[in-house]
């Protein structure tokens, strides 16, 4: 007798069936798990991705969020800011203090923003390239297509009251000088009757004469006070090589071979005296030293291969148009062509004559002599410099007459002026970026150590296009900026750093700002 099954009893071929079928229905006719949702598309856009200003302006997009949660914007891996995004295209401000300067102050930036939707979704945008050079305020011109101060300026006075100086070339054609206010203003012209170009030179107001010199190499000269009225000027027929400032305003001018005192109230072109001793021209701009004018050039001594720098004394108060020296002295022998001389420039006080003479294979040296002695040896000899890889262009005394620049073609070494000691952070030198040139230097207040390059393409008349600045030699470089447009700069009484960039005027933060945050 057989007892009934507890329990139904299939076939495994049946269950096999069974099992199947109920997958296949499920598959075809149940309830499916929802799709995964794509990631938000994220969007950061710069609309100026090269901008000197107070701040730098981001625009972002989120899309593919019901809402979002946070919007992280990053540089490369480095979080800079939490923004309060809420949807469609929105503008945030990326403040001086809000960026890491790792690199250095004004260095070419990526961007990025990390999207994260309220669900849990996130995305990060493309990266963005910026370059943010951050200053204390920006000057625009009512016009947008105006250009607030002249290509080349110079600033006075400080605070609210500080006005730009610059010189131009109007529809007339006439090199004519402005004033413009803080606020862009035109406050004072004056048409010069000299051209304006690149090499205009503007110094600043002389205590003594309350006026100062505007000249432009090969055109000529004038004398101006701060009501925009001319003095003294050179006259038309002359060819003006370079012009210093005497400590009464006077005015010491060259041509190409002669070196004569023109004073700032003469509009007629005459000279008080005429020094035509150096055959061959002088080969810096004469110096006043008390009393007299020291004119340095060369000359090939009879019964001598070797020419020889020479330092001629002027009577500063004489008043002959053939002026003989007081005495004369030989400085420094070099072993060159009588028509390349070294590169040479006075100590502020006139003691010292420091002389950049060539080397095998273009490299240079500097040595510094006495002024008051013959030969530069013994006594007479202070210094000389370590061997430079490169041709000085051109030597220049700062902060005081401490340190001497020495400036090549695209590098920039500064000395120890006491001992000729390099004092570039690390021994290496300043340079401009790739192919550029330095085509003009800008300094601090005169007792200060702050040094700026200006630098350009090598081209014939090009505008600088960047600029690099040093707050100290010791502590090197402490930022560069370059832009596509072109830019000049000065510095006020008070010191502060204002440059034009492109159409523009802006005002840079105090230097120890920059320094406070540069790695």
């Amino acid at each position: 007798m057989h007892s009934a099954p507890s329990r139904p009893f299939a076939p495994r071929a049946l269950l096999a069936s069974l099992t199947l079928c109920a997958s296949v229905f499920a598959a075809c006719g149940g309830e499916k798990p929802p799709p995964t949702p794509d990631p938000p598309t994220v969007t950061l856009n710069v609309p100026q991705p090269n901008t000197a200003a107070p701040t730098l302006t981001v625009r972002i997009i989120v899309s593919g969020c019901d809402s979002v949660a946070q919007v992280e914007i990053y540089d490369r891996d480095t979080f800079l800011k939490t923004v309060p995004y809420t949807s469609g295209s929105m503008d945030f401000e990326l403040a001086f203090n809000e960026i890491k300067y790792d690199r250095g102050i004004a260095v070419g930036l990526s961007l990025n923003a990390r999207a994260t939707c309220s669900d849990g979704r996130k995305n990060v945008s493309q990266p963005q390239a910026a370059t943010f050079m951050p200053v204390a305020k920006v000057i625009k011109d009512p016009d947008p297509n105006g250009q607030v101060v002249t290509d080349f300026f110079i600033a006075e006075g400080s605070g609210t009251n500080v006005a730009f100086i610059g010189c131009g070339n109007p529809t007339t054609g006439t090199g004519t000088l402005f004033r413009v206010d803080s606020a862009g203003v035109v406050r004072n012209s004056v048409a010069m009757g000299i051209p304006c170009n690149q090499n205009t030179v503007i110094t600043s107001i002389n205590p003594t004469s309350g006026k100062r010199w505007v000249w432009t190499p090969g055109s000529g000269a004038i004398a101006v006070d701060s009501n925009f009225a001319i003095s003294g000027r050179t006259s038309p027929t002359y060819f003006l090589v370079n012009l210093s400032v005497m400590a009464n305003g006077d005015a010491l001018v060259r041509d190409r071979y002669t070196v004569s005192r023109l004073k700032h109230t003469n509009a007629g072109g005459t000279f008080q005296w005429t020094y035509k001793g150096a055959v061959l021209g002088p080969i810096s701009p004469p110096h006043e030293k008390g009393q007299q004018v020291l004119v340095p050039y060369v000359a090939q001594l009879e019964f001598s291969q070797v020419p020889q720098v020479i330092v001629a004394y002027i009577d500063a108060n004489g008043t002959s148009q053939e002026m003989q020296p007081v005495q004369e002295k030989k400085i420094f022998a070099y072993n060159g062509e009588l028509d390349e001389p070294p590169v040479t420039a006075f100590s502020a006080d006139g003691s010292t004559l420091y002389v950049a003479y060539l080397l095998a294979n273009n490299q240079s040296k500097i040595q510094a002599c006495s002024t008051d002695l013959e030969g530069c040896e013994g006594p007479a000899f202070k210094w000389s410099s370590d061997v430079f890889p490169v041709p000085m262009n051109f030597l220049m005394p700062f902060h005081a007459g401490s340190k001497l620049a020495a400036i090549g073609t695209q590098r920039v070494w500064f000395l120890d002026a006491t001992n000729g000691l390099v004092t570039n952070k690390g021994g290496t030198s300043v340079d401009a970026s790739g192919q550029l040139r330095i085509a003009q230097v800008q300094l601090g207040q005169p007792t200060t150590s702050e040094f700026y390059l200006l630098n350009a393409p090598n081209v014939n008349g090009a505008l600088p296009v960047e600029i690099v600045a040093v707050d100290s030699s010791e502590k090197g470089e402490l930022f560069r900026y370059e832009v596509s447009s072109s830019l000049s700069c000065s510095v006020d009484d008070g010191g502060r750093l204002w440059m034009r960039v492109g159409n523009n005027l802006v005002q840079a933060l105090p230097l120890p700002e920059y320094r406070a945050v540069k790695k």
